[in-house]
């Protein structure tokens, strides 16, 4: 019996969840005179990440960074985990609309515009692991309550609400991602453009096209420009997505919230 209960005893502390790095910052700190700040190593993070990637975002990169060793960032975070979680936290802040208004249309548009502008100056985004990205952080939520904000009132549900608002979120996060990816691949050749890169590639896609199989295929190569323009495919995408949300859900476009 004792056995059995220290065996329950065990099994319900495995299952308690770890603590997250915003629970831990909400405890007081022992130190009257803290050699670093979580503010600070983030800056630092950032910093490296922002020059050269976030696979070189290390403890002890960090540690190089602010003068101290890496023991001491230790005493701050747990690890490189929650280094990133407090990096993308507070790249979210940066996404936040500073006076959102106008038309719900408006606030997710404007919403998403910032999203793709914010994760262009800071492409080491598209490289977060699922299990941090997806981590609720405070600026995420505060993301997220805007955009709610602006769909409360419309007569949706709060499920119809969080789908709209991931909707906008999934789209500009993925179109974003196409257009970092696809400027990774064109650096090392010296490309600056899509469109310098089908030239480059034509004499392959010739070959592919030449048999006639994708004749449509052929019709877009030969009736569009080489040269792409990033922020309008950006932004008709979005339109699209948001008319076809406003005509599915029979929303006002234009009318005040």
């Amino acid at each position: 019996m004792d056995a059995d209960r220290a065996h329950s005893r065990a099994a319900g502390s495995a299952a308690e969840p770890a603590m997250s790095v915003w629970q831990r910052l909400a405890q007081p700190t022992l130190s009257q005179r803290p050699v670093l700040t979580h503010a600070r190593i983030v800056a630092a993070a950032l910093r490296v990440a922002d020059t050269d990637g976030l696979d070189a975002v290390s403890m002890r990169r960090l540690a190089t960074e602010l003068g101290v060793s890496a023991m001491t960032c230790y005493r701050y975070v747990s690890g490189k985990e929650d280094i990133i979680e407090l990096m993308l936290d507070k790249v979210r802040a940066e996404m936040l609309l500073e006076r959102p208004g106008g038309t719900w249309h408006e606030v997710l548009r404007d919403s998403a515009l910032r999203f793709r502008q914010v994760v262009l100056r800071h492409p080491w985004m598209t490289e977060v692991p699922g299990r941090i990205l997806f981590a609720p952080t405070p600026a995420h939520l505060a993301l997220v309550e805007q955009q709610f904000t602006a769909l409360d009132g419309l007569g949706l549900t709060m499920e119809q609400m969080a789908d709209v608002a991931g909707a906008i979120t999934a789209y500009a996060r993925a179109r974003t991602h196409d257009e970092i990816t696809r400027a990774r691949l064109r650096a090392p050749e010296g490309w600056t453009s899509g469109g310098e890169a089908r030239e480059a590639n034509l004499a392959r896609l010739s070959f592919l096209l030449e048999a006639g199989d994708y004749p449509l295929y052929q019709r877009y190569v030969r009736q569009t420009s080489p040269h792409e323009d990033e922020d309008a495919r950006f932004t008709f995408g979005l339109d699209c997505l948001l008319d076809g949300i406003a005509a599915r859900l029979d929303l006002p476009r234009r009318a005040p919230r």
